[in-house]
């Protein structure tokens, strides 16, 4: 596959996981179901022109190997994604967390600092809820597009030599914890860019359509036994697809972490 195919590629599969968890639902039960029934028309179109007999020798074991494999790899692709989904949601939480405490630690500030972190921190949390999300959600935002509303906070303060006694303590820890709150979204923007691969996606459907086709061979005598293990296991297909592909991207995807524990931070 060529750049641009990967290109097209990874784009179809940034706004399917972009969707709600009902559109992500309804497209994996279509593609599993139009699969499943392309292997059953394909196997059943072969039969009839003189396959039977070659279907009829396909052995059951050969499900046990190609079971265990796509067992495995949705396992792994689970692992991947649910826990990177929590880092997101704690990430965003000590961002907030961060934030919340340099407010508090300001309050000890002279006025003019004290009002150069409250704007610092609303400049950064309305950066981050209309232009960090959308373009977290849409999959092309890096850390390398940051705003830089805490960073001009951070640097005056560090810049003030004149500071003593509690105002040098309540500086020193604000400035902690505006380097915490800029820590943690890094680490979020770099949440962001995490996915499973289309590769990935790529074998999970080659052995999804071979457990399928082993299916439709070895039940190919009897139609409605082949027809109702076919729709069973694309059931179960559709399922993990959907399990996983609503996780995958965890500021946009049909199950996400939202900025609502940055919006809280501010005063109402």
């Amino acid at each position: 596959m060529g750049r641009s195919g990967r290109v097209i590629v990874a784009a179809m599969l940034v706004w399917v996981a972009s969707q709600s968890a009902l559109v992500i639902g309804l497209l994996c039960f279509a593609w599993s179901y139009l699969m499943c029934a392309a292997i059953y028309g394909a196997v059943r179109f072969a039969a009839r022109r003189g396959h039977e007999a070659a279907f009829k020798a396909a052995s059951p074991v050969t499900l046990t190997p190609l079971a265990v494999i796509f067992g495995l790899l949705v396992g792994f692709l689970a692992a991947d994604v649910w826990p990177n989904f929590e880092r997101a949601r704690n990430t965003v939480g000590q961002e907030a967390l961060g934030l919340r405490q340099a407010l508090l630690f300001a309050d000890a500030l002279a006025p003019e600092e004290r009002r150069l972190v409250r704007d610092g921190v609303q400049e950064h949390i309305t950066h981050a809820v209309s232009v960090e999300w959308p373009a977290m959600k849409a999959g092309d935002h890096g850390p390398r597009n940051a705003g830089d509303g805490l960073g001009k906070v951070l640097t005056a303060l560090l810049a003030d030599d004149h500071a003593g006694g509690n105002r040098r303590a309540a500086e020193e820890h604000t400035v902690r914890a505006l380097e915490r709150a800029l820590d943690a979204q890094r680490q979020r923007l770099f949440i962001s860019q995490t996915s499973v691969s289309g590769i990935k996606w790529f074998v999970f459907m080659v052995l999804a359509g071979l457990i399928e086709l082993t299916i439709a061979m070895i039940h190919v005598e009897n139609r409605s036994t082949k027809v109702i293990t076919l729709l069973i296991f694309a059931t179960a297909v559709a399922v993990s697809t959907l399990l996983i592909m609503a996780y995958d991207r965890p500021f946009g995807g049909g199950v996400s972490v939202t900025p609502a524990a940055l919006t809280d931070v501010l005063p109402r």
